[in-house]
């Protein structure tokens, strides 16, 4: 959702979308590191094929992981009382979102 609103900021011009999207990108912060300690639990109980977990896995927590990374990086500037938005921070929302994209299309490939 931080995508969307960012990439409309971006495309409008309208910088109170950035303020919403800042906070979607601190909440998707959070929760992915939720998600990534949940799947990893979950991944050591099943007993599911070692290969394909693992793939599942590396896109679940590097995505999780840059999730995070923008989070950070816009509550640190928010903090710092940095104003402006950066086009950084849209690119790597965009690679977070593609990387989480194909931890669900080989998350339903396991069962």
């Amino acid at each position: 959702m931080a995508l969307i609103y960012d990439g409309w900021a971006v495309y409008s011009g309208k910088r109170e979308l950035h303020q919403t999207a800042y906070g979607l990108s601190v909440w998707a912060a959070v929760t992915a590191l939720i998600t990534i300690v949940t799947g990893l639990l979950q991944a050591g109980v099943t007993r599911t094929d070692s290969a394909a977990v693992t793939g599942h896995s590396l896109y679940g927590i590097v995505g999780g992981i840059v999730i995070t990374m923008v989070g950070f990086a816009r509550y640190g500037a928010k903090a710092r009382r940095q104003e402006g938005f950066q086009t950084t921070w849209l690119l790597m929302e965009i690679g977070a979102a593609a990387l989480i994209v194909a931890a669900a299309i080989t998350g339903h490939r396991l069962e």
